[in-house]
């Protein structure tokens, strides 16, 4: 009995330890390479300084010099649905005169545009979702909006492509307008019939 006893203690020890080691060998791979796409490097940080000039443009609500950092056959994604339903301007006159009346009948009244990030990327294959190969900008900031006296506070998600004359040729807008609808009381992206 006092055999058996030991063998059960034996036991207990010895497969908690078979257990340790095997997770072990789990959590902490022996190699430890790191992941790398070869469709997609790092971009100049040049596009991440063009990137944030042009929304700080947007958020001071110089429409004029934002647009003036865009081809002439940009095309500006909502983030209103999905590829194929969202809403869309498409050229730099559209882009303009959309925002030029949004800034009159918005009831914004201030925007600021702080705490963000931009990282920029060269797509060296068609993106998937754009088509488009070349550098994109993800930029994610804090949009603090007055909106008819009301504060909204966003965090947002742009990404800015860029065309070889360094300017952008796509914007895709990625955030909840829930919050900016309410503050405006009407969803101005809304389809009227």
């Amino acid at each position: 009995m006092n055999t058996t006893k030991k063998l059960f203690e034996l036991v207990g020890v010895i497969i908690p330890l078979c257990i340790m080691t095997s997770t072990a060998s789990y959590a902490q791979p022996a190699n430890k390479a790191q992941a790398v796409n070869p469709s997609y490097e790092i971009a100049s940080p040049e596009y991440s300084k063009l990137a944030a000039e042009a929304l700080t443009y947007l958020t001071s609500m110089d429409i004029d010099k934002w647009v003036s950092m865009m081809s002439d056959d940009v095309e500006f994604n909502f983030p209103d649905g999905d590829v194929g339903t969202r809403t869309k301007l498409t050229g730099k006159k559209a882009v303009a005169d959309w925002w030029n009346n949004w800034k009159k009948t918005s009831g914004v009244k201030s925007m600021t545009f702080e705490k963000h990030v931009e990282i920029p990327v060269n797509s060296k294959e068609a993106n998937p979702s754009t088509g488009l190969a070349g550098v994109s900008v993800i930029c994610y900031y804090s949009n603090n909006m007055d909106i008819n006296g009301t504060p909204v506070r966003l965090r947002m998600n742009f990404s800015a492509h860029f065309n070889k004359d360094k300017k952008i040729d796509r914007y895709y807008t990625y955030y909840d307008r829930t919050k900016i609808v309410q503050a405006m009381g009407s969803n101005i992206l809304e389809k009227k019939n």
